[in-house]
């Protein structure tokens, strides 16, 4: 069976999830975020490989240690170079988030625990 393609970023994927409801997976970096304040799982530059770790896109790709490292993995076999991984509670100088939360239904940004978003059309950065 096919792996579907790597998902967008989490912006991306909140403004397609507009009229439908996000999938599991946006939900809880959603919940997360909203739990935690500014993060990687809240990032506009943060494109999710799953629920803990995503690709940050602020920089160009770096070599295979790079792109693992702050994950803290070491690997004996060469690594394929790409965007630097971090964990989804990571947070950096350069987190942005210009997603315009108000946009989606009032029940979801509840659900998430997102009701100041609901409520003024706010983010959590």
């Amino acid at each position: 069976m096919v792996s579907p393609p790597c998902p967008a970023s989490s912006r991306e994927r909140r403004e397609a999830s507009v009229v439908d409801i996000p999938d599991q997976e946006q939900e809880l970096a959603d919940r997360f975020y909203a739990k935690h304040g500014p993060c990687c799982a809240g990032c506009d530059w943060w494109h999710r490989v799953n629920t803990l770790v995503g690709q940050c896109h602020k920089s160009a790709p770096v070599s295979g240690a790079e792109r693992y490292a702050m994950l803290g993995m070491r690997v004996n076999r060469p690594l394929e170079a790409g965007h630097v991984l971090t964990t989804r509670e990571h947070h950096c100088g350069d987190f942005k988030d210009e997603f315009d939360w108000a946009s989606l239904s009032p029940w979801y940004l509840r659900k998430i625990g997102m009701e100041r978003a609901a409520a003024t059309g706010e983010s959590n950065g």
